[in-house]
């Protein structure tokens, strides 16, 4: 009874130490609670809805995606004339920009479409080559939708995992970017690489444009808003 006794309370010890790890590589306890108390569901739900009550602005220039889109504040990065609309929804994937296409871009008969997303497809699991099929259905519904609008390809960015193990290796980040880059090409649309001008000279993002190994901070949107200058000013 003594011997299983031992044997348990080591087997436990070991689960906890696997569990306290993987809080560890995932961003340690803050991050944990944050996202416990922040239900990424519930976000996206209640941001999907507003987008979609919005009034209409024919001729805007819409940025859509994720978290990257969404948390930049592109109208005053780029100013107001025409009008600039985030369409960035946190935690959204080529499917979610795919079924809200209609209503959060498409209907504002827009000018320019600004278009980054595909690294959550790869946190949760998809490979590159299936995240490149959905992304070539995104940007035929773009062009079909939206054949008056210029389309604007951004690289999926780079992640650096000293600052923050994500889970995700950059490998896989360079070979959706190669696919997205194809697809601009089929489709005869422009492709903006911002991998090159935000990583570091080992391929991770630069520590110094992110707090968490993925979003960037306002250094880095300063980066992203120099380098679509030439797109703008086409």
């Amino acid at each position: 009874m003594k011997r299983w006794l031992i044997l348990s309370l080591l087997l436990n010890a070991v689960l906890l130490a696997g569990i306290l790890a993987g809080i560890r590589r995932g961003g340690g306890w803050r991050y944990l609670l944050q996202r416990l108390q922040y239900g990424e569901s519930g976000l996206y739900a209640n941001r999907q809805d507003q987008l979609a009550r919005l009034p209409e602005q024919p001729g805007a220039i819409v940025f859509v995606g994720d978290s990257q889109i969404e948390q930049g504040e592109w109208h005053e990065w780029l100013g107001d004339q025409p009008p600039v609309l985030n369409r960035g929804i946190t935690g959204d994937g080529t499917e979610g920009v795919l079924a809200r296409l209609d209503t959060d871009v498409l209907r504002q008969k827009p000018s320019k479409i600004v278009l980054c997303v595909g690294i959550n497809d790869l946190f949760f699991g998809k490979k590159p080559d299936e995240v490149a099929a959905l992304y070539r259905r995104l940007v035929q519904g773009l062009r079909q939708g939206a054949p008056q609008a210029d389309l604007l390809l951004v690289s999926v960015l780079p992640v650096n995992n000293q600052v923050r193990n994500t889970g995700l290796d950059n490998a896989r980040v360079r070979e959706l970017n190669a696919a997205i880059r194809q697809i601009a090409g089929e489709w005869a649309v422009s492709y903006l690489d911002l991998y090159g001008p935000l990583a570091d000279a080992d391929g991770r993002l630069a520590a110094k444009f992110t707090a968490d190994g993925v979003h960037l901070n306002g250094l880095g949107y300063g980066v992203w808003k120099h380098n679509l200058a030439s797109y703008f000013n086409k």
